[in-house]
C-alpha cells in the first residue's frame, strides 16, 4: 500500500530529503532558470525547481514534488489554489497533522 504524501513546510524539509511532500505557499517569484521562489506557511522560503509542464497561474499554490538534497522541491505537479488563501490557517493545519498523525493516517 501507498503512504500518504505528507505536508510539509520550510522548516520540515530536511526530515524529507529524497521523499515526495505536498507544500502549499505564495508563490512569491519566478525565475529565469525554470525555478519559483514559494513562501511556504511558515513564512520560509522554498526553492521549486518547475516541471517542463508547470501551470503556475495562481497566488496561492500547492507543489507536490521530491525534496532534493538542498532541501528545494523538484516539482511533480501543482495545484493553483486561487488568490485567496489564510497561510496562518494552513499552518495550523499543517502543525495538527504532525502532531496527531494517528488521526490523519489511511484508515484502510
Amino acid at each position: 500500500m501507498e503512504r500518504p504524501t505528507p505536508r510539509v513546510n520550510s522548516t520540515l524539509l530536511n526530515d524529507y530529503i529524497g521523499q515526495t511532500v505536498r507544500l502549499i505557499g505564495k508563490l512569491e517569484r519566478m525565475g529565469d532558470d525554470n525555478s519559483a521562489t514559494v513562501i511556504a506557511s511558515d513564512k520560509g522560503e522554498v526553492t521549486i525547481n518547475l516541471g517542463p509542464n508547470h501551470n503556475l497561474t495562481d497566488t496561492f499554490v500547492e507543489i507536490i514534488g521530491r525534496v532534493n538534497q538542498d532541501s528545494s522541491i523538484q516539482e511533480h505537479t501543482s495545484v493553483n489554489f486561487g488568490d485567496k488563501l489564510d497561510l496562518d490557517l494552513v499552518e495550523e493545519a499543517l502543525q495538527l497533522t504532525h502532531r496527531f498523525p494517528q488521526l490523519f493516517a489511511d484508515s484502510s
